[in-house]
């Protein structure tokens, strides 16, 4: 069995260079400040009170010396009191970023270059029985990636280019969402490593078949050694209320070790909202001859199938099946949930899935500037029923392609692939974001020309076709089904529609899409007002002030804000009402776009937002902010992303309401039509129909004469399911005319607020999009119409605080559009 014992107390840190000179009088060479294991210098020296917090106001543009610098971290620890002298003790680093020099006693033992890879160091000899001295040196990230550049050349990068030449987390360089901060330190845990003997090094498992009453399924393991004679491998499979399935092996060929498992009536793995996410607990131990436990290994696996469709009746698609069931995959994108990635706790990770799976998504993309994420995220992905799409470290450029570099990632793939592999969450690997589509369009030359091409197209499927051959790879996100044809094209492949937003197109232009699965869209808005207040001062809390702007990445980021916000909405610049209207913004351009490809269904197999989180306070694409806070478009998102919703389609002269079931299951129901005549707001019954929608369908359920209805007028048309029940399943709206335009009612909405876990609102006339607001209260809902006559319950998340609880504040669009009386 492996003993381990973590080293992560004693720390300390020191200035060992700095060019820039910046902080000499604060920060002092060769002076000793305490370290967190793990952590990074940024953090480090906050905590010490050595630099400002980050990400308040402009404070990003005083740091960035930081990375100039060489840091030197140390400790001291005595050999474990349980380990044994007669055996091999290994040092190892689960994370270092990223240029280090490691010394045991004064010792040099290794130089490091990927915050990707794992280390791993035999260090017995060098070990006393007290007092040992470890040590790392950092060398400047920026030095090291602008050194390599100057010496190979430049290649062509969006942001800063010397960030292609050292395998690091490319985000921290900046991004339109992002600050740079280029980090170094002990990313990840740092421990002293025994085995007593053999030990499992590697284990792979993988669903090969299932039918309607049996899954067979294949583990693999690799041992540090072949075992001896006599010993045995015992493995079981077991799961709450099943009978487990137990195998045992006694005779050993090589230290690679293959079984085959039978499950009989298996419960298989499911999306989100498909079915139960079902995990198995394997358990597998290695006896000695003596039948004692030599080594134990504990792991949560799923039983399911998944395969990419790419060809359908001689057309090209884009389609994911898992136990042979269509999938529609509704999810968003993934990026490092922080500047400063030891402070993601597990708590963070916990509220940030399960609100993704709360919003009744089924795919998480791990985004290619980023990390492979830590061995939770994956774990609560399996637990979640979120499959992810999992990019390698590559995005937005050529690569260089040079021999110490491809080894470099060789081993880095296969470390993460093998490190993940058994996880039935993970559903596609993916080579690299949108490498390919930008050499395209900047270089007018084919993509097999592009620096970096082998890596994706050669490198990663051999070692995937030797590790993980059975699931499905894609060489990069997007990309077609032709190395001669636009990476992006909307006929083939996957695409990333930026047109909408970062080309200025307007959001409504989404109805001429045909793309086949979309991997990345999405549309801006602010953080909320209780995130933004902690880092933007007081006197910059205006919507045009350079702090607000700063927190604003993307070029000409502020001015799109402004533009589609004046094309459909009321404009406003006090902060708080600009936030809302922005965010509703928003919301409105993330619900038509889902809207048009769940309707496209099964043409359109996907629809993928950027973005899901943030990294600090800022306005972006998230669904999410910072403060694991949902802006408003989260809550239209978990509506247009339920199993069952109402739509609206004009076509031609008619104005469709279109059901949509993407259950496997039947849907029993009824669907209610209403006109609300404005500006009075008097609301008028047109139909009210029973529904009936058969297992993953989707259907014409009435259409209205547009000239007849609504040519002209000023109208609002809701849509609204009901279960067998008479709950609301889905509440839609639909007008012809831009809602700025509109004239709304003076609403007198009610909150009563006496109860624990729940509000109850009630309105005398309708009120448009009322958003709910407390800093520390998650809604279950929010950003809804409410009418007269309904009692609406909103459920939220029950807090110990009553001050929290109490305070309860709203905005609604009739509060811009009422006229004065």
């Amino acid at each position: 069995m492996e003993k381990r014992i973590l080293l992560d107390s004693g720390w300390k840190f020191s200035l060992q260079r700095n060019p820039s000179n910046e902080q000499q009088d604060i920060i002092k060479p060769e002076e000793w400040y305490k370290a967190s294991i793990p952590g990074t210098i940024h953090t480090d020296l906050f905590k010490n009170e050595l630099i400002a917090e980050p990400f308040y106001a402009d404070n990003e543009l005083q740091l960035q010396w930081i990375d100039q610098c060489d840091w030197l971290y140390k400790t001291t620890f005595d050999f474990p009191k349980d380990f044994d002298k007669g055996k091999q003790v290994f040092l190892v680093f689960e994370g270092l970023d990223s240029i280090c020099d490691i010394f045991i006693n004064s010792t040099s033992i290794a130089s490091t270059d990927n915050m990707f890879r794992s280390y791993r160091f035999e260090i017995s000899k060098l070990l006393k029985t007290n007092g040992n001295t470890l040590e790392v040196l950092f060398n400047s990230p920026v030095k090291y990636a602008t050194d390599k550049e100057l010496s190979q050349g430049k290649l062509p990068v969006a942001l800063r280019s010397e960030r292609v030449y050292i395998r690091k987390a490319q985000y921290s360089f900046g991004w339109d969402w992002g600050p740079c901060f280029i980090t170094s330190g002990i990313w990840r845990p740092v421990y002293l490593s025994q085995h007593s003997d053999i030990s499992i090094e590697k284990l792979f498992f993988e669903t090969v078949q299932i039918t309607h009453n049996e899954a067979i399924a294949k583990l693999s393991l690799n041992l540090s050694e072949k075992p001896a004679k006599g010993y045995k491998l015992r493995l079981s499979l077991s799961g709450e209320g099943l009978n487990p399935v137990e195998k045992e092996l006694s005779a050993f060929d090589s230290a690679n070790v293959k079984m085959k498992l039978n499950v009989k009536n298996p419960k298989l793995w499911w999306p989100n909202n498909y079915g139960q996410p079902f995990l198995y607990d394997m358990n597998i131990s290695i006896l000695n001859d003596s039948g004692d436990v030599v080594e134990e290994k504990q792991k949560r696996v799923g039983l399911r199938t998944i395969k990419l469709i790419q060809k359908e009746d001689g057309n090209d698609a884009f389609r994911f099946f898992v136990n042979d069931i269509p999938i529609f995959a509704m999810g968003a994108n993934w990026i490092p949930s922080d500047s400063f990635l030891t402070r993601v706790d597990e708590a963070e990770y916990r509220c940030l899935l399960g609100l993704a799976q709360k919003a009744n998504m089924n795919f998480i993309r791990v985004w290619g500037g980023g990390i492979y994420e830590n061995s939770l995220f994956y774990d609560l992905c399996d637990e979640l029923g979120l499959m992810v799409w999992q990019d390698f470290m590559f995005a937005c450029a050529s690569y260089p392609d040079e021999e110490d570099l491809i080894k470099n990632i060789k081993l880095e793939v296969e470390e993460n692939v093998s490190r993940l592999q058994y996880h039935p969450c993970i559903a596609i690997w993916c080579g690299n974001n949108e490498n390919e589509w930008i050499w395209y369009q900047s270089q007018n030359k084919p993509v097999k020309e592009m620096p970096g091409f082998s890596i994706y197209h050669d490198l990663i499927p051999k070692i995937l076709k030797k590790i993980d051959p059975d699931r499905p790879y894609w060489p990069s996100t997007p990309y077609s089904n032709s190395d001669e044809i636009d990476p992006n094209t909307q006929h083939s492949g996957n695409r990333h529609q930026w047109d909408l937003w970062s080309r200025w197109v307007d959001y409504k232009e989404v109805k001429s899409d045909e793309s086949l699965f979309v991997t990345e869209f999405g549309f801006q808005g602010p953080a909320n007002y209780e995130t933004f207040k902690k880092v933007i001062p007081k006197a910059d809390r205006r919507p045009q002030s350079r702090i607000f702007e700063f927190h604003n990445k993307q070029v000409e980021g502020p001015e799109r804000l402004y533009k589609f916000l004046v094309s459909h909405l009321p404009v406003s610049n006090d902060i708080k009402e600009f936030i809302y209207l922005t965010q509703l913004s928003q919301a409105f351009a993330l619900k038509e776009c889902l809207e048009h490809w769940r309707m496209r269904f099964p043409k359109t197999n996907g629809s993928i937002i950027w973005q899901l989180n943030d990294c600090w306070p800022v306005t972006s694409w998230s669904l999410i902010d910072s403060a694991q806070r949902p802006k408003l478009s989260y809550y239209f998102v978990k509506e247009a992303f339920k199993m069952q919703i109402t739509a609206f389609r004009k076509d031609n002269d008619k104005l469709e309401v279109v059901l949509l079931n993407n259950s496997q299951d039947e849907f029993h129901g009824n669907l209610q039509i209403q006109f609300i005549h404005l500006p009075k707001g008097k609301i008028e019954d047109i139909k009210f129909l029973d529904v009936e929608l058969q297992g993953i369908s989707q259907q014409v359920a009435l259409r209205l004469e547009i000239p007849a209805y609504l040519s002209g007028k000023e109208i609002i048309v809701l849509a609204t399911l009901r279960d067998r029940e008479k709950n609301i399943v889905c509440r839609n709206f639909y007008t012809d005319s831009e809602w700025k335009h509109l004239r709304l009612p003076k609403a007198g909405l009610s909150i009563k607020n006496e109860y624990s876990d729940h509000l109850i609102l009630t309105t005398n006339k309708p009120a448009f999009f009322v958003a709910l607001q407390n800093p520390d209260i998650i809604f279950k809902q929010n950003g809804f119409i409410v009418l007269p006559n309904e009692e609406l319950i909103v459920r939220y998340k029950p807090t110990s605080s009553d001050k929290g609880k109490k305070k309860i504040s709203s905005f609604c669009l009739n509060q811009f559009l009422t006229l004065d009386e």
